[in-house]
């Protein structure tokens, strides 16, 4: 069984599942390179009907959303692969600031809004229904029959994303929680049995997400991407403060007895309040301030569910959960027994979650048991020959201009990179299949070693360009994860989804890749049967410094995608000031 889900929002992406194995994942941006890209994945849909699956095997194309709802967002957007979130917002309050700020102290309005919202709504599905518009453009834009196209709510679809990893003999409560999908900014299910029931839900005016992503535009960062740099500064202000700014406003969203939210400000007319109460407030305490509220109301959620169902095995997903160090909160908790945390859990996962979704249906349609296997490591997308590589030379003038040096013998070029990284140089790393979501995880990655604080400054002066206060992750060997990190409750950490107390000894080697401030660590923690080479090179690191992890941050250029082609590869290290790159087993250097 063949069976496609199909992510058409920001960050939009393809996933294949074959026979219930998780076989290709990849999201438009590696193709069309632009960051976060929003549309139908034209690109992604083209590699996969050429590559892994033609379009008469496939059995079933399953969409994120409602078909109409998704239709209506695009047609909205020009379908175009761009996304203009924060850039509209800005201007928007530019030139409506005044009448929004009049208007939003009266809740009338923003009622008779959301009526008038709702009504046009169910005029469209009704108009839909009879012409069937959007299944028109669905099919054309999958170029699949109509008969083979299905839908998955949102927040489902992140729900089963995290499913193919989770035991179906056991009850598992599952979290989503994000901006908005569907209408829902947040849900709380049960799984078991290969079902999944939704128990209860929030809509989008009590979003804990937007109230996040308000604060990230409040403090002139782009909504809807840089929510991670908000978390980043939190433990630099003064946590007092932050707490009594946190009391003075924790009754923004209250828990009911039936364990829903409630907001005496909704999320459409948040931008106004917070505008109004947190003005004059230093922008470190802003942060802090909005990372207490999102663990404290996410924990208090939890733990009342948890109470009130009895289950103490988690998941979560959503991009909400993309919060490292609330899920690190969530892990700690005395009730909670094991957690899932679903990889790179935003909406590009909701393509992974609405193919399983067609994977479990068709199983139920022909009367079979869903033979899942779980996800495991995330390279998923394509591999490059090296004939591809050297076309990519010829494209570039790479051995007119460069050293280059090819290595034959297996991990040859992985002990050559090894050495350099304990030589402090900075070396971009490009190998096999890449990784799949938001996380570079040794495919396309710069490495580099963390043993010492000067590595920040090189690498940010070398490419990255880091805001001053953001820390960088770490690729620790299985081995080795009790030297530097406190997990007591052992869970496995191989995907940069949760960050962890640390030991003295990471302190010392890993300083560069845990938070200055804090030290947590957001690990990615290396198995020798899902990446081997990977694991030699640090295996081989540790052996010439002692150290078992290293500094591992995305290859890309600021504000782009992570590196997809050789061609990327080669125009990001010439672009940047990267002196080696490791291109499968060539390594070409700018050193004479």
């Amino acid at each position: 069984m063949n069976i496609l889900g199909v992510h058409y929002g920001h960050n939009a992406t393809v996933a294949v599942i074959k026979d219930g194995k998780l076989v290709f994942a990849m999201s438009e941006e590696r193709f069309n390179r632009l960051k976060n890209s929003n549309g139908m994945p034209v690109k992604t849909l083209e590699y996969v009907y050429e590559n892994i699956v033609k379009p008469t095997d496939v059995d079933m194309a399953v969409l994120f959303q409602e078909g109409i709802a998704g239709y209506l967002g695009l047609k909205r957007s020009g379908f175009k692969s761009v996304r203009d979130f924060g850039v509209f917002n800005i201007n928007f309050f530019r030139h409506y600031s005044l009448f929004k700020h009049l208007v939003y102290k009266f809740p009338g309005y923003f009622i008779l809004r959301k009526f008038l919202g709702l009504l046009k709504n169910w005029l469209w599905a009704l108009y839909d229904k009879i012409t069937g518009t959007s299944m028109e453009y669905f099919a054309k834009s999958l170029r699949l029959p109509k008969e083979k196209i299905f839908s998955c709510g949102h927040h489902p679809s992140h729900a089963y994303a995290i499913c193919m990893n989770l035991d179906p003999n056991e009850k598992t409560l599952i979290f989503t929680m994000d901006g908005e999908g569907d209408g829902l900014s947040s849900t709380v299910s049960i799984y078991t049995n290969f079902k999944l029931k939704t128990i209860s839900t929030n809509p989008v005016e009590v979003s804990i997400g937007y109230f996040f992503t308000e604060v990230t535009k409040l403090l002139g960062m782009t909504p809807n991407e840089h929510e991670f740099k908000v978390m980043g500064l939190a433990p630099y202000a003064k946590q007092e403060r932050a707490r009594k700014l946190y009391e003075q406003h924790k009754d923004l969203l209250v828990l009911n007895e039936k364990l829903q939210f409630e907001s005496k400000i909704p999320t459409n007319r948040l931008e106004f309040y917070l505008l109004e109460q947190l003005y004059g407030q230093r922008f470190d305490t802003i942060a802090a301030f909005a990372q207490i509220f999102l663990e404290e109301k996410v924990l208090e959620w939890v733990k009342a569910w948890i109470k009130k169902t009895g289950i103490n095995k988690l998941a979560l997903s959503g991009g909400v959960f993309m919060s490292v160090k609330l899920n690190q909160k969530i892990l700690e908790l005395p009730e909670v027994e094991s957690l899932f945390v679903m990889p790179s859990g935003a909406d590009e996962s909701t393509a992974i979650g609405a193919a399983y979704y067609g994977y479990l249906k068709l199983c139920e349609q022909k009367g079979l048991t869903p033979q899942t296997q779980p996800i495991e490591d995330l390279y998923l997308g394509k591999s490059y020959k090296t004939e591809e590589i050297e076309k990519a030379f010829e494209e570039f003038g790479t051995r007119e201009k460069y050293n280059i040096k090819k290595f034959e013998g297996e991990f040859e070029i992985e002990k050559k990179v090894a050495m350099l990284l304990s030589q402090n140089e900075v070396v971009g790393r490009f190998a096999g299949r890449s990784e799949w979501g938001a996380r570079a995880l040794g495919n396309r990655s710069i490495l580099a070693n963390a043993q010492s604080r000067d590595t920040v400054r090189i690498i940010n002066e070398m490419i990255k360009n880091r805001d001053f206060w953001m820390p960088f992750a770490s690729s620790i060997i299985e081995e080795d994860t009790s030297r530097y990190l406190k997990n007591p409750k052992n869970m496995p950490a191989p995907y940069m989804a949760i960050t962890f107390e640390t030991t003295k000894l990471a302190w010392e080697h890993l300083q560069a890749a845990i938070h200055p401030y804090d030290f947590t660590c957001r690990p990615q923690i290396v198995y020798k049967a899902w990446n081997p080479s990977y694991y030699a090179l640090i295996s081989e690191f540790k052996n010439l410094t002692g150290a078992g992890g290293i500094l591992n941050t995305s290859f890309n250029l600021h504000g782009e995608p992570n590196v997809e082609t050789p061609q990327d590869a080669l125009r990001t290290f010439e672009n940047s000031g990267l002196q080696y790159l490791a291109l499968e087993n060539f390594l070409i250097s700018k050193k004479l």
